[in-house]
Protein backbone atom coordinates (compact mmCIF):
# COMPACT_ATOMS: atom_id res chain seq x y z
CA UNK A 1 0.00 0.00 0.00
CA UNK A 2 1.45 3.49 -1.30
CA UNK A 3 2.10 6.35 1.45
CA UNK A 4 -0.91 8.14 -0.07
CA UNK A 5 -3.14 5.38 0.34
CA UNK A 6 -2.15 4.75 4.01
CA UNK A 7 -2.58 8.98 4.95
CA UNK A 8 -5.83 8.28 3.61
CA UNK A 9 -7.10 5.66 5.45
CA UNK A 10 -5.79 7.39 8.70
CA UNK A 11 -7.49 10.32 8.29
CA UNK A 12 -10.87 8.80 7.56
CA UNK A 13 -10.53 6.99 10.51
CA UNK A 14 -9.76 9.68 12.43
CA UNK A 15 -13.02 11.87 11.40
CA UNK A 16 -15.05 8.23 11.77
CA UNK A 17 -14.07 8.85 15.51
CA UNK A 18 -14.42 12.07 16.09
CA UNK A 19 -18.15 11.89 15.17
CA UNK A 20 -21.15 12.84 17.70
CA UNK A 21 -24.52 11.75 17.99
CA UNK A 22 -27.24 14.17 18.12
CA UNK A 23 -29.87 13.00 20.71
CA UNK A 24 -33.14 13.13 19.86
CA UNK A 25 -35.67 16.10 20.53
CA UNK A 26 -38.36 15.19 23.55
CA UNK A 27 -41.73 14.14 21.75
CA UNK A 28 -43.10 17.58 23.23
CA UNK A 29 -45.91 17.27 20.46
CA UNK A 30 -47.27 13.83 21.28
CA UNK A 31 -47.24 14.36 25.06
CA UNK A 32 -49.66 17.31 24.33
CA UNK A 33 -52.13 15.98 22.16
CA UNK A 34 -52.52 13.23 24.64
CA UNK A 35 -52.81 15.74 27.42
CA UNK A 36 -55.52 17.50 25.30
CA UNK A 37 -57.23 14.11 24.23
CA UNK A 38 -57.98 13.20 27.77
CA UNK A 39 -59.02 16.25 28.89
CA UNK A 40 -61.66 16.23 25.56
CA UNK A 41 -62.99 12.95 26.51
CA UNK A 42 -62.97 13.60 30.63
CA UNK A 43 -64.97 16.70 29.74
CA UNK A 44 -67.72 14.59 27.19
CA UNK A 45 -68.13 12.24 30.36
CA UNK A 46 -68.44 14.75 32.75
CA UNK A 47 -70.82 16.76 30.50
CA UNK A 48 -73.38 13.71 30.10
CA UNK A 49 -73.21 12.68 34.01
CA UNK A 50 -74.06 16.87 34.85
CA UNK A 51 -76.54 16.58 32.31
CA UNK A 52 -78.41 13.31 33.29
CA UNK A 53 -78.35 14.66 37.05
CA UNK A 54 -79.28 17.78 35.81
CA UNK A 55 -82.59 16.17 34.21
CA UNK A 56 -83.70 14.23 37.44
CA UNK A 57 -82.93 17.83 39.37
CA UNK A 58 -85.23 20.00 36.81
CA UNK A 59 -87.68 16.94 37.03
CA UNK A 60 -87.84 18.12 40.73
CA UNK A 61 -87.36 21.77 41.04
CA UNK A 62 -89.28 22.86 37.59
CA UNK A 63 -92.04 20.23 36.99
CA UNK A 64 -94.29 22.59 35.05
CA UNK A 65 -91.84 22.17 32.07
CA UNK A 66 -89.76 19.74 32.56
CA UNK A 67 -93.30 17.27 31.80
CA UNK A 68 -94.56 17.37 28.63
CA UNK A 69 -97.81 17.77 28.48
CA UNK A 70 -98.75 19.34 32.11
CA UNK A 71 -101.77 21.86 31.89
CA UNK A 72 -101.31 24.24 34.88
CA UNK A 73 -103.77 26.67 36.37
CA UNK A 74 -103.83 30.03 36.23
CA UNK A 75 -104.95 32.81 38.97
CA UNK A 76 -105.90 32.33 42.16
CA UNK A 77 -106.75 29.32 43.07
CA UNK A 78 -110.27 29.43 45.01
CA UNK A 79 -109.80 27.01 48.36
CA UNK A 80 -112.73 27.46 50.72
CA UNK A 81 -114.31 25.05 53.01
CA UNK A 82 -117.74 24.14 52.36
CA UNK A 83 -120.66 21.90 53.22
CA UNK A 84 -122.00 21.14 50.10
CA UNK A 85 -121.85 19.89 46.43
CA UNK A 86 -119.47 21.94 44.47
CA UNK A 87 -120.26 22.27 40.50
CA UNK A 88 -116.03 21.94 39.43
CA UNK A 89 -115.85 23.45 35.66
CA UNK A 90 -113.70 20.17 34.94
CA UNK A 91 -113.93 16.37 35.64
CA UNK A 92 -111.89 15.56 37.83
CA UNK A 93 -111.58 18.88 39.24
CA UNK A 94 -107.81 19.78 40.42
CA UNK A 95 -108.65 22.96 42.71
CA UNK A 96 -111.46 24.65 44.19
CA UNK A 97 -113.62 25.19 46.91
CA UNK A 98 -113.86 21.71 49.20
CA UNK A 99 -115.45 19.68 52.26
CA UNK A 100 -113.61 20.63 55.41
CA UNK A 101 -112.63 16.65 55.14
CA UNK A 102 -109.72 14.99 53.08
CA UNK A 103 -110.39 11.57 50.87
CA UNK A 104 -108.19 9.20 52.89
CA UNK A 105 -105.14 8.32 49.90
CA UNK A 106 -105.85 4.81 49.26
CA UNK A 107 -106.77 2.56 46.26
CA UNK A 108 -110.61 2.32 45.31
CA UNK A 109 -112.72 0.77 42.83
CA UNK A 110 -115.84 3.08 43.03
CA UNK A 111 -115.78 6.38 42.27
CA UNK A 112 -115.36 8.82 45.30
CA UNK A 113 -116.75 12.70 46.08
CA UNK A 114 -114.42 15.42 44.46
CA UNK A 115 -114.90 17.61 47.41
CA UNK A 116 -113.14 15.24 49.39
CA UNK A 117 -110.33 14.34 46.95
CA UNK A 118 -109.80 18.14 45.62
CA UNK A 119 -108.98 18.60 49.82
CA UNK A 120 -106.71 15.98 49.65
CA UNK A 121 -104.89 17.71 46.73
CA UNK A 122 -104.47 20.98 48.79
CA UNK A 123 -102.57 18.58 50.89
CA UNK A 124 -99.97 17.32 48.53
CA UNK A 125 -101.33 14.21 47.33
CA UNK A 126 -101.98 13.70 43.53
CA UNK A 127 -105.22 11.76 42.40
CA UNK A 128 -104.97 9.12 39.34
CA UNK A 129 -108.48 8.55 37.84
CA UNK A 130 -109.28 6.30 35.00
CA UNK A 131 -112.35 6.14 32.94
CA UNK A 132 -114.46 2.22 32.32
CA UNK A 133 -112.38 2.31 28.80
CA UNK A 134 -109.27 1.95 30.59
CA UNK A 135 -108.05 -2.19 30.57
CA UNK A 136 -108.09 -4.34 34.11
CA UNK A 137 -104.43 -5.09 33.76
CA UNK A 138 -103.57 -1.15 33.44
CA UNK A 139 -105.99 -0.37 35.85
CA UNK A 140 -103.67 -2.87 38.14
CA UNK A 141 -100.45 -1.15 36.88
CA UNK A 142 -101.81 2.12 38.27
CA UNK A 143 -102.64 0.70 41.48
CA UNK A 144 -99.32 -0.84 42.22
CA UNK A 145 -98.11 2.78 41.70
CA UNK A 146 -100.77 4.02 44.00
CA UNK A 147 -100.99 1.54 46.71
CA UNK A 148 -99.19 2.52 50.21
CA UNK A 149 -98.27 5.73 49.36
CA UNK A 150 -99.69 8.35 51.79
CA UNK A 151 -100.30 11.23 49.35
CA UNK A 152 -101.51 9.27 46.40
CA UNK A 153 -105.22 7.84 45.69
CA UNK A 154 -106.56 6.38 42.86
CA UNK A 155 -110.30 6.26 41.61
CA UNK A 156 -112.74 5.33 38.56
CA UNK A 157 -114.06 8.73 37.06
CA UNK A 158 -116.40 7.00 34.58
CA UNK A 159 -117.25 10.04 32.84
CA UNK A 160 -113.63 11.87 32.36
CA UNK A 161 -113.12 11.87 28.60
CA UNK A 162 -109.30 10.65 28.97
CA UNK A 163 -108.34 7.13 29.72
CA UNK A 164 -105.81 8.77 32.57
CA UNK A 165 -105.70 11.63 34.36
CA UNK A 166 -103.24 12.55 36.86
CA UNK A 167 -104.16 15.55 39.33
CA UNK A 168 -101.71 17.40 41.42
CA UNK A 169 -102.96 20.86 42.86
CA UNK A 170 -103.66 23.17 40.13
CA UNK A 171 -102.16 20.85 37.59
CA UNK A 172 -103.20 17.93 35.25
CA UNK A 173 -101.73 15.61 32.80
CA UNK A 174 -103.80 13.09 30.61
CA UNK A 175 -102.56 10.37 29.36
CA UNK A 176 -103.48 7.00 26.88
CA UNK A 177 -101.54 4.36 29.01
CA UNK A 178 -100.46 3.58 32.18
CA UNK A 179 -97.00 2.55 30.43
CA UNK A 180 -96.33 6.49 30.02
CA UNK A 181 -93.38 7.39 31.24
CA UNK A 182 -94.65 11.11 32.09
CA UNK A 183 -97.02 9.14 34.60
CA UNK A 184 -93.84 8.20 36.91
CA UNK A 185 -92.68 11.57 36.51
CA UNK A 186 -95.91 13.47 37.22
CA UNK A 187 -96.24 11.13 40.50
CA UNK A 188 -92.22 11.70 41.20
CA UNK A 189 -92.55 15.15 40.71
CA UNK A 190 -95.95 16.27 42.51
CA UNK A 191 -96.55 13.82 45.04
CA UNK A 192 -96.61 15.86 48.72
CA UNK A 193 -94.95 18.88 46.19
CA UNK A 194 -94.40 22.77 46.38
CA UNK A 195 -97.62 23.23 44.69
CA UNK A 196 -99.49 22.50 46.86
CA UNK A 197 -101.04 25.01 49.36
CA UNK A 198 -100.22 22.94 52.17
CA UNK A 199 -97.84 20.70 51.45
CA UNK A 200 -97.45 17.46 54.35
CA UNK A 201 -101.05 18.19 55.78
CA UNK A 202 -102.82 14.87 56.72
CA UNK A 203 -104.29 13.21 53.38
CA UNK A 204 -106.58 10.88 55.92
CA UNK A 205 -110.05 11.23 56.44
CA UNK A 206 -113.03 10.30 54.87
CA UNK A 207 -112.94 6.60 53.20
CA UNK A 208 -116.59 6.18 51.69
CA UNK A 209 -116.97 5.87 48.08
CA UNK A 210 -119.79 7.83 46.23
CA UNK A 211 -120.91 10.93 45.86
CA UNK A 212 -121.10 14.03 48.61
CA UNK A 213 -123.99 13.24 51.15
CA UNK A 214 -125.97 16.84 51.28
CA UNK A 215 -126.58 16.73 55.44
CA UNK A 216 -124.58 13.68 56.79
CA UNK A 217 -122.42 13.87 59.17
CA UNK A 218 -118.96 14.24 58.63
CA UNK A 219 -117.27 10.70 58.97
CA UNK A 220 -114.47 10.63 61.92
CA UNK A 221 -110.74 10.56 60.94
CA UNK A 222 -109.23 6.75 59.85
CA UNK A 223 -106.15 5.57 59.08
CA UNK A 224 -107.59 2.90 56.77
CA UNK A 225 -110.46 3.33 53.99
CA UNK A 226 -113.75 1.37 54.77
CA UNK A 227 -114.98 1.02 51.03
CA UNK A 228 -113.66 -1.62 48.83
CA UNK A 229 -109.72 -1.01 47.92
CA UNK A 230 -109.33 -3.53 45.48
CA UNK A 231 -108.91 -3.33 41.72
CA UNK A 232 -110.92 -5.35 38.97
CA UNK A 233 -109.95 -8.91 39.69
CA UNK A 234 -108.87 -8.72 42.87
CA UNK A 235 -110.28 -10.26 46.12
CA UNK A 236 -109.20 -8.20 48.69
CA UNK A 237 -112.43 -7.87 50.75
CA UNK A 238 -113.65 -4.59 52.49
CA UNK A 239 -112.70 -3.24 55.95
CA UNK A 240 -114.77 -3.80 59.34
CA UNK A 241 -117.80 -2.02 59.33
CA UNK A 242 -117.67 1.21 61.76
CA UNK A 243 -118.59 0.22 65.04
CA UNK A 244 -121.68 1.38 66.61
CA UNK A 245 -123.08 4.07 68.00
CA UNK A 246 -122.47 5.10 71.68
CA UNK A 247 -125.66 4.63 73.57
CA UNK A 248 -127.11 7.84 75.15
CA UNK A 249 -126.25 9.09 78.86
CA UNK A 250 -128.64 8.40 81.33
CA UNK A 251 -130.46 10.86 83.61
CA UNK A 252 -129.11 11.85 86.66
CA UNK A 253 -131.65 11.47 89.48
CA UNK A 254 -133.41 14.13 90.25
CA UNK A 255 -132.64 15.18 94.25
CA UNK A 256 -134.61 17.06 97.09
Amino acid sequence: MSKSSRNASTSGSARRATTTKVAKPFPWGTVLGSVVLALVLGGILLFAALNTGSGRNRLLTDPDDAIDGVAVASGQLDNTHVTGTVDYDQVPPNSGDHNAVPQTCAVYDAPIAPEHAVHSLEHGAVWVTYNDDLPDAQVEELASKVQGDQYRLLSPVPEQESPINLSAWGRRLSVDSADDERVDQFLEAYTNGRQAPEPGASCVGNTTTGPLQAGAAVPAPSTAPSASVTVPGASTAPSAAASAPAPSAQPSPATS
